[in-house]
């Protein structure tokens, strides 16, 4: 057996589609966690060598806990992949639409179907851990009358028919997973990097540093507040930044420890945009 992985979720959520292609189907061990704090401690203790989390969505947009898990496990985010995210309501067979009293699946998969549910008030919406988990429960428990939100594809896996297919509001929607290890990339084929800093509150100490991002020719992809736990409303700054030369970034980012309170380079790995 290959790699061991963790994932959030069972087999036929996002988090496996994630990983599938990413690592591919054979030689990868799977350790499916109910919870991303499972997870993280299954990498921590060392039971599996990585793990797959996602870390933000196009829409919905950053999932902050999961950036703190990160960051309070000093763990270092390797690699990143974006998957496209459908949405597909399913049950078993032999029923319509019409039969359907309740639907279940992770909050955010509810979120991100309002619109058609808005449509259907009739349907009670229960909130569970994953998307692929009720699937499961519907065809091992012969659950008439109840459906799941699920990804394509995840219906075949249990033997479930579709009742409708893309239900997401918007068809443009996707989920950025980041891959988490113990150690950073020993390979220099990377292009992008993740940093957190913290920074005076005193007037354009932000903007200094953006100046000298901008100046060592960083491109800064995404900037996030975080809350510092410890000290009431002060916040941390979480940005992706990618460059083409790795001797550029390094300079950058030597720069940057010198304007910044405790800052930390969180991983550098390959983009996952093309």
């Amino acid at each position: 057996m290959g790699l061991k992985i963790a994932i959030q979720g069972i087999k036929g959520s996002n988090h496996y589609k994630a990983l599938t292609e990413l690592f591919g189907e054979t030689d990868v061990e799977v350790l499916e966690c109910m919870t991303f704090q499972k997870l993280v401690h299954a990498v921590m203790d060392g039971e599996c060598e990585k793990g797959v989390m996602a870390i933000e969505n196009s829409i919905a947009g950053s999932i902050l806990p999961n950036y703190r898990l990160i960051l309070d496990h000093h763990l270092q985010v390797t690699a990143e992949h974006y998957l496209n995210i459908s949405h597909n309501l399913v049950a078993l067979p032999g029923q319509e639409f019409e039969d359907l009293k309740e639907v279940r699946s992770h909050q955010m998969a509810l979120h991100q179907c309002s619109h058609f549910f808005g449509n259907h008030s009739h349907i009670h919406l229960i909130e569970d851990v994953d998307t692929a988990l009720p699937a499961q429960h519907i065809a091992e428990h012969r659950l008439f009358g109840v459906g799941a939100l699920v990804p394509k594809g995840t219906a075949d896996l249990f033997n479930l028919k579709v009742m409708a297919k893309d239900v997401q509001n918007h068809s443009t929607n996707e989920t950025r997973f980041v891959v988490i290890e113990k150690m950073g990339n020993s390979t220099k084929e990377v292009n992008k990097a993740t940093l957190k800093f913290e920074i005076a509150h005193e007037s354009g100490s932000l903007a200094k540093l953006l100046n000298v991002m901008a100046d060592h020719g960083l491109n800064l992809t995404k900037i996030q507040s975080i809350p510092i736990p410890e000290e009431v409303w002060k916040y941390a700054f979480i940005v992706d930044v990618a460059f083409t030369s790795l001797t550029h970034f390094q300079d950058a980012f030597e720069a940057i420890s010198s304007l910044s309170i405790n800052p930390t380079c969180v991983g550098q790995y390959k983009s996952g945009k093309s």
